[in-house]
């Protein structure tokens, strides 16, 4: 797996996140992103020669997915750009910071309960149609978070956003909501994809993914230099 760590925040937090070796980690700044796009799949298929015949369609689905996680606020994006024999199996983490619950309070004992409250359970009516669970987890080197995932309806970021313009697509998706240490901010671990027909296999890489979110001090990344 490869590794990405992030910026400092001005939280004094840092954070950092493992993907698989076969994802691209995408630059999300928009003066650099497209250049950065291409040059990060030409290195690939150096070594993945059974991707050049998709170069370009690699390189259109990085930089889309590097703008809608720009646009969306966040400070990391890795994306999956599998070949498969009908185009791309594609999929996509981003790490943001957020403000937390208004209720919360960063010194409080019990960090989840605010966050669990602002998630909401969808049973699907039908079989096809959209669902979410909810639960919590332990993350190995975060500490408990709150969750939810499913198959969800959202914003497809290749259209605009307009009347008329914006349409949706069906996705499965999991959310991970990591409370920063003391103050009231949380950091969210999104993985999404849109090839439905491997939810459940895609949800296990997803969860294996989120697994090695890690949050650190960087005080005490100073002092270890």
């Amino acid at each position: 797996m490869s590794g990405g760590s992030g910026p400092r925040l001005d939280t004094g937090v840092g954070y950092a996140l493992r993907v698989p070796g076969s994802w691209f980690e995408v630059d999300v700044r928009p003066a650099t992103r497209a250049a950065s796009a291409a040059e990060l799949v030409n290195r690939r298929i150096t070594d993945l020669p059974e991707l050049r015949e998709r170069r370009a369609d690699i390189v259109r689905l990085v930089r889309n997915q590097a703008a809608a996680a720009w646009d969306a606020g966040a400070v990391y994006c890795a994306v999956m750009a599998e070949p498969v024999a009908d185009g791309l199996l594609p999929a996509c983490v981003t790490v943001s910071f957020l403000p937390g619950p208004v209720d919360a309070s960063s010194d409080a004992e019990d960090r989840l309960s605010p966050l669990m409250t602002t998630l909401t359970t969808k049973v699907a009516k039908s079989e096809g149609d959209p669902w979410t669970e909810v639960t919590t987890v332990e993350l190995p080197e975060a500490g408990t978070a709150a969750r939810s995932f499913g198959v969800e309806d959202v914003e497809d970021p290749e259209t605009g956003s307009g009347p008329g313009l914006s349409r949706s697509v069906r996705v499965v998706t999991m959310q991970t909501y990591v409370p920063l240490p003391d103050v009231n901010r949380v950091a969210v671990v999104t993985c999404s994809s849109p090839a439905l027909e491997v939810a459940s296999a895609l949800l296990d890489v997803f969860d294996a993914i989120t697994g090695t979110f890690r949050l650190f001090r960087t005080a005490d990344l100073v002092e270890g230099v």
